[in-house]
């Protein structure tokens, strides 16, 4: 069913109002970490746990044919017969199946519009929270994130949200005036950042939204007219740029990075991805297991002299910056593979709903998508338990998969979903 006017919406709201709260609720907890926010948080997995099993029946279809999703945690369990850190690996693959398994949940219980107002709910919380802090002796930069590179990403996935809402008619109008503010909000703090990567990101997710949600409504895609002034502009631009280059000793990779006050080691992680792959070498296939690498405590270990290098303290978290290199230190060359292998599926997934039904909410999940995985080069966390950006994919895939699997005609009699639960936006 297509909402189209805001009572449509509000009815659908109103008969999953309980699976819409607990799902805001875990967005609100996952978009960032405060003080005893395990007190909401294992509740709420201990109720989607037990909510899993209980939609079992309804979830077999999703489950026989997105199966490639649970590979990874399976070999985090078996990772513990050569891991170090047996505890580390146990609770990290436990909470990676869980995290799944929610998942599973927000797909069948909610519709896309539902979790992108989620979405905006979580994020214009801490937006103005992080707009206040400088009140309250905080960082304009950071507001209540740990580092500006944290909030400038957490107001991307904001932006994001907030303009696709903005931009859909299946919402209400006082939704999409609230959510129009808190773009406004989140361009605002992304700038306050001066995070490059959000600045990019921005960019190109406000390109992706234009491109895959605005352009193709108004059949401009079909015009003559524009595509001659798209390639001419185009042509025009690349000749001014390439006359400059020629004549001028400019890098302008140097330049756009010195704005931002990064070299071109991105702040020490090409150094990082270098020791990675050395670590790579040293075990290639089956990798050092989840807790393995990081250890700082061990003077002889290279993390102490990572960390020495980049003066952390030795109780800090850290990283390599980028999820690959991430994933194939810890979980071999093979759990790279098993990890690319979900990921791939669920953009195909992602990638095919957004050609289908070019809809502002499957243009939502492919914006997102898209920075997740430009995210992934930069920063580690693709395959990490509880993180919201993977977590969006995933959801993502699985919704549009139900979607195919409610509109195939049915061979044989299948476990039907409530009619609750299947709001196709």
């Amino acid at each position: 069913m297509t909402m189209t006017s805001s009572s449509e919406w509000l009815a659908q709201s109103r008969d999953g109002l309980r699976d819409q709260l607990l799902v805001t609720l875990w967005l609100i907890v996952t978009f960032k970490q405060f003080p005893n926010d395990e007190l909401l948080l294992y509740p709420l997995a201990l109720y989607f746990s037990w909510a899993f099993v209980r939609d079992l029946p309804l979830l077999f279809p999703l489950i026989k044919r997105a199966w490639v999703l649970f590979l990874f945690p399976i070999w985090l369990f078996l990772s513990v017969s050569w891991g170090v850190e047996t505890e580390t690996i146990l609770k990290n693959a436990a909470q990676l199946l869980l995290t799944i398994m929610i998942c599973f949940y927000a797909s069948l219980r909610l519709s896309r519009r539902q979790i992108m107002l989620a979405m905006v709910i979580a994020g214009a919380i801490f937006a103005v929270l992080s707009f206040l802090a400088p009140l309250s002796g905080g960082l304009a930069q950071r507001g209540v994130f740990s580092s500006k590179n944290a909030m400038g990403s957490a107001m991307v996935i904001l932006l994001v949200s907030a303009l696709c809402v903005v931009l859909d008619k299946g919402f209400p109008r006082m939704i999409r005036l609230g959510a129009a503010a808190a773009a406004l909000l989140a361009f605002n703090l992304i700038f306050v950042a001066h995070s490059a990567t959000a600045v990019i990101l921005s960019a190109g997710a406000i390109m992706a939204i234009f491109l895959f949600g605005i352009l193709p409504t108004g059949g401009r895609l079909r015009s003559p007219v524009f595509w001659v002034i798209t390639l001419a502009g185009t042509a025009i631009t690349l000749s001014f740029m390439a006359t400059i280059l020629a004549f001028e000793e400019v890098n302008p990779v140097e330049q756009v990075l010195a704005i931002f006050d990064k070299d071109t080691t991105l702040t020490g992680r090409t150094t990082l991805w270098a020791y990675a792959t050395e670590q790579i070498r040293l075990h290639p296939y089956l990798g050092v297991g989840d807790g393995g690498f990081w250890t700082p405590q061990d003077w002889t270990s290279d993390a102490r002299r990572i960390y020495e290098e980049f003066h952390k303290k030795y109780h800090a978290h850290f990283s390599f910056h980028n999820s690959y290199f991430e994933i194939a230190v810890h979980q071999g060359l093979i759990g790279l593979g098993i990890a690319v292998l979900a990921v791939s599926w669920s953009l195909f997934q992602v990638i095919r709903a957004v050609l289908v039904y070019n809809a502002i909410p499957t243009v939502f999940f492919f914006t997102i998508s898209s920075v997740t995985m430009v995210r992934s080069m930069t920063e580690a966390g693709l395959m990490a338990p509880f993180s919201q950006l993977p977590m969006l994919l995933t959801i993502g895939a699985l919704l549009a998969l139900r979607d195919r699997l409610s509109e195939a005609p049915r061979r044989a009699p299948l476990p039907v979903f409530r009619p609750r639960t299947v709001a196709a936006e």
